[in-house]
């Protein structure tokens, strides 16, 4: 109730011929600033400011208290867009993959938003690759980019590296080229299965189909008007049709559209800020996204239901990969006067992001969340990054959501500098957690405990790190947990001999099967108990002797093999 009666300031901005808002402030004095300099670009045709005040719940009050339009300069600026990294595309068929186009799509972000056009179906429309081309300073400047950072990544001869992509465009313009004059099936009134039914029939090789099968679906799609509209034909087709390569198809476009600046928010609809917006894209990722206002609410609900059945793989990665570019901006979390309030937010994103089932969004998000720390606490340079993994680390409440961090964090293709960093953390993360009580210092049981650190070896040893770190940490956690069985008698405790014996050794095999147990001696100890349990001589007269009846003796037999069998124990030897 604190919070009725509080008003907020909506600034919107009127661009092809529509009111959008670009941001909402809590006071009059920083949204009228945010008008001003919203007033200076050059294609912004308008701009203004709504104040919305709260009685209650239900009770809400709007009105206009600034309004100024502007002529929009016709002066087009398509000057490339900074990259940070671009993937290393030796073939030309490179060039046509997701990460290759998302970089793309960021490079030539003024040009591609302008038109409302995607690099798959710029790639595909020779047409539209020709006009691109022939603009000036566009694609030579993006070239000199994209060859300086791979030269920096390889150690190689940037002049050479700009010959190899250059020869990459002249062939790609090429292909599209020879495209153009090809009869192929086409889209309209008909569906993606049944074009690339057609388009197998018309072609041999699978590469080539896949490419002329492009090509047909861009000859439709470049007539969908904006982002939006092709969206509006994009998401009914992903849960209609059948073809795998037509559901990823359609993935593959929608990846491209999302890198678009704008389009997330035309969808989801207004966020309060920054942290709100990346709150807000996560519970679309997880298809529980409710709408706001400005949202286009048929496409939002469209793709909650296709983000939770995973049929948007892609387009999943790239707003991952938005949300790790979102939290390394300088864009504050929140709009709060006191800076503290970031913080705070940061608090609930971390809780939201990591917890004992995995890091939501692997390494873009504790990428992201490492880089928003730093930012948050000033923390700069290679130390900086170390402080910041150390500074979210020690915000997780376990030894689990720690290695899950780190372990997010770690790229095996990283420089030596970077990967030796987070290496060096996991290994000490590793040293600290010396006994099964601080592993898990959380866990009320026993068997809580034991399958912490269970849990964490299976990490390890699943992980992408070298076998050299792997395996020691991995051993390690196995000595911890076999020498805590061995001291606190746990196998002892289970096959109490005051218990009838199907009772201990279906108890014994239950243990076994919870999860509890480390790969190595832990496991050979388990193990050994159980296979001189199987080889005692009376076994299965023992195990029933309180069993009256052949039918119940053969079932409870039985029903102890099938559990016996989901321990992944081979006793059999």
């Amino acid at each position: 109730m604190a919070f009725l009666g509080r008003a907020s300031f909506e600034v919107q901005v009127y661009r092809e011929g529509r009111w959008a808002i670009s941001e909402v402030l809590p006071s009059e004095e920083t949204a009228r600033r945010k008008a001003q300099e919203l007033l200076l670009q050059k294609t912004c045709a308008g701009v203004r400011i709504v104040k919305e005040t709260k009685f209650s719940e239900t009770n809400t009050r709007e009105s206009e208290i600034f309004k100024q339009m502007k002529e929009v300069e016709d002066d087009e600026d398509f000057t490339i867009t900074a990259v940070e990294e671009a993937p290393l595309c030796e073939q030309v068929t490179d060039f046509y993959q997701t990460a290759a186009r998302n970089t793309m799509a960021r490079i030539f972000s003024k040009y591609l938003e302008k038109h409302e056009m995607t690099p798959l179906e710029l790639l595909h429309s020779h047409k539209n690759l020709k006009r691109m081309l022939n603009l000036d300073s566009m694609v030579p400047s993006a070239v000199d980019k994209i060859a300086s950072l791979h030269t920096r990544a390889t150690g190689g001869d940037a002049r050479k590296r700009k010959d190899v992509i250059y020869q990459a465009v002249d062939r790609i313009a090429a292909r599209a080229r020879e495209a153009d004059a090809k009869q192929l099936p086409e889209l309209k009134n008909s569906t993606l299965d049944e074009l690339l039914a057609n388009i197998d029939a018309k072609f041999a090789d699978t590469e080539e189909r896949a490419y002329m099968a492009n090509v047909a679906f861009v000859r439709t799609s470049v007539n969908w008007q904006g982002w939006l509209g092709k969206m509006a034909q994009l998401l009914p087709m992903a849960k209609t049709q059948k073809d795998e390569r037509a559901r990823a198809m359609i993935d593959e476009m929608m990846a491209d559209i999302f890198v678009a600046k704008t389009v997330i928010k035309d969808v989801i609809g207004v966020s309060k800020h920054l942290g709100d917006a990346v709150m807000r894209m996560l519970d679309l990722i997880e298809g529980k996204c409710k709408p706001t206002k400005f949202a286009a609410e048929d496409l939002l609900e469209l793709l909650n239901a296709l983000f939770v059945a995973d049929l948007l793989p892609r387009s999943k990665a790239v707003l991952f990969e938005r949300i790790e570019r979102d939290l390394g901006s300088p864009v504050r979390l929140t709009n709060a006067e006191d800076p503290s309030a970031d913080k705070a937010f940061f608090e609930d994103l971390l809780k939201r992001a990591i917890s004992d089932r995995g890091v939501l969004g692997g390494h873009c998000m504790a990428f992201g969340l490492t880089e928003r720390w730093a930012r948050l606490n000033n923390l700069g340079g290679a130390g900086g990054v170390r402080k910041a993994m150390e500074g979210v680390r020690d915000k997780l409440t376990s030894g689990k959501q720690k290695f899950l961090f780190l372990l997010a964090m770690f790229d095996p293709n990283a420089d030596a500098e970077s990967r030796g960093a987070i290496e060096a953390q996991i290994r000490n993360l590793a040293a600290t957690l010396n006994t099964v009580q601080k592993i898990a210092p959380e866990a009320r049981t026993e068997k809580a405990r034991l399958q912490e650190a269970a849990a964490i070896q299976r990490l390890v040893l699943d992980s992408k790190l070298h076998a050299a770190l792997r395996d020691p940490i991995a051993a390690k956690f196995d000595e911890i947990v076999s020498d805590y069985i061995i001291a606190a008698g746990v196998i002892q405790r289970l096959d109490d001999a005051r218990l009838p014996f199907r009772e201990r050794a279906t108890r014994l095999v239950t243990f076994c099967a919870s999860g509890v147990l480390t790969t190595g001696r832990a496991t050979t100890i388990a193990r050994d108990t159980v296979v001189s349990y199987l080889r005692r001589k009376d076994f299965i007269a023992e195990y029933t002797a309180d069993l009256a009846e052949p039918a119940e003796k053969e079932k409870a037999i039985k029903e102890f093999y099938t559990l016996l069998a989901r321990t992944g124990f081979d006793v059999r030897g």
